[in-house]
């Protein structure tokens, strides 16, 4: 068994390296690509809001028929094959046309959530010796990202953004190859019968709720990370390198804590890692907020290494625990429609119209102040007693 479960986990760590290097490339030039393009900080913000459409709607459907069907492999490979398809049309159309990349970021970006969030969701549902190494294991996705945030700065440098569509194909489909060997995930056998109405089960559960609101305006908040902070380094004349190694820095910070997952869980605890986090975020918020210069918004990012890594982890494992048997993917994927999904609608349009009237740094210091609400929500939930409960929690 022990020889079995290693195996899967080295499959595991090459799939995630190979498949976020994959994602660095579609997603970490996108507001330089759309400045570039000739759009506005406000024409920014709708673009990018429209992926929530396509996010919050899809991982819903799609956490639902996994669990329906018994399978996240099959749907993983078939959003994958289209994800491909869609991504290499986006980053031909150079040209100013706000409508055609309303729909295709839209398109596009909420293909990339719903992606990106079924390998997690099938990670943790392979077996609970999988699930417990989930840390370790998403760790080499930040290692891929790490690489190929800056090969992708390097490429459009060469070639322009129209590489990035042909780059990335090239990498999924070697990824897509390498996962057909994968196990799927190990549904559990119920006597209940899954129906759409059966969603209402996870909003019942008080713990649930709780978690889910305090993820979301957490989460709020993070994706600003994405958009504002972006959109400040390119207003103190960040260069595409720049950007590309903030990316890169804070994806190698990651590592450690990812690394040292396991045993964070299995001697602090889901609940203390989530305080902690959001903690962490009100102090790096607060450090964006008077940074003059790119070279320090890049140092600042390097707290990435206590953010990030504490709050995937523990969000992850703790809606895993709160969501029932016959509900783990609808419990995961409805969840990160709501945190993941209404993130990516309302900060982009929050943050462009705030930027317009007050700027970057009054924005940033509003986003700070904002935290300190899930961070109250967090102090309560660490006391309430979750339901389904882990070893861990």
């Amino acid at each position: 068994m022990k020889t079995s479960n290693g195996l899967i986990i080295r499959k595991q760590i090459y799939l995630y390296a190979i498949i976020f290097l994959g994602l660095s490339m579609t997603n970490t030039q996108i507001i330089p690509f759309l400045t570039h393009v000739g759009y506005s900080p406000v024409e920014r913000g709708l673009i990018l809001s429209s992926i929530a459409i396509v996010a919050i709607v899809g991982q819903v459907v799609t956490g639902y028929l996994c669990d329906k069907y018994s399978t996240i492999k099959k749907f993983y490979h078939g959003l994958l094959f289209l994800f491909i398809l869609s991504n290499g049309v986006l980053y031909f159309i150079s040209e100013e046309i706000f409508f055609v990349h309303l729909l295709l970021f839209g398109f596009v970006g909420g293909l990339f959530r719903i992606i990106s969030g079924l390998i997690e969701t099938w990670t943790l549902e392979i077996n609970e010796y999988v699930k417990d190494r989930f840390g370790l294991i998403r760790a080499f996705g930040a290692l891929g990202w790490a690489f190929g945030a800056p090969l992708t700065s390097l490429l459009i440098d060469n070639y322009g953004y129209r590489i990035i569509g042909l780059s990335f194909a090239l990498v999924a489909i070697f990824s897509l190859i390498f996962s057909l060997g994968m196990p799927d995930a190990a549904k559990i056998e119920t006597n209940q019968k899954l129906k759409v109405a059966d969603i209402k089960v996870l909003l019942k559960n008080p713990n649930y709720v709780v978690l889910l609101l305090m993820l979301i305006m957490v989460n709020l908040i993070f994706a600003a990370d994405m958009y504002t902070v972006i959109d400040k380094m390119v207003f103190l004349g960040a260069t595409n390198s720049q950007i590309a190694f903030k990316w890169s820095f804070q994806a190698i910070l990651e590592l450690p804590l990812f690394f040292l997952g396991y045993l964070l869980l299995k001697h602090i605890g889901a609940k203390r890692m989530l305080v902690f986090s959001i903690l962490m975020y009100i102090v790096r918020f607060g450090l964006y907020t008077i940074a003059t210069s790119p070279f320090q918004i890049i140092l600042i990012s390097g707290m990435q290494a206590l953010t990030f890594p504490l709050l995937m982890i523990s969000q992850k494992v703790l809606v895993a625990e709160e969501s029932p048997l016959h509900l783990k993917s609808t419990g995961q994927m409805f969840a990160l429609s709501m945190y993941g999904g209404l993130s990516a609608l309302l900060t982009p349009i929050i943050s462009g119209f705030l930027i317009a009237i007050i700027g970057y740094n009054a924005t940033l210091l509003i986003f700070t102040m904002s935290l300190w609400i899930p961070f109250y929500l967090s102090i309560r939930y660490y006391k309430m007693k979750t339901p389904h409960s882990h070893n861990f929690t």
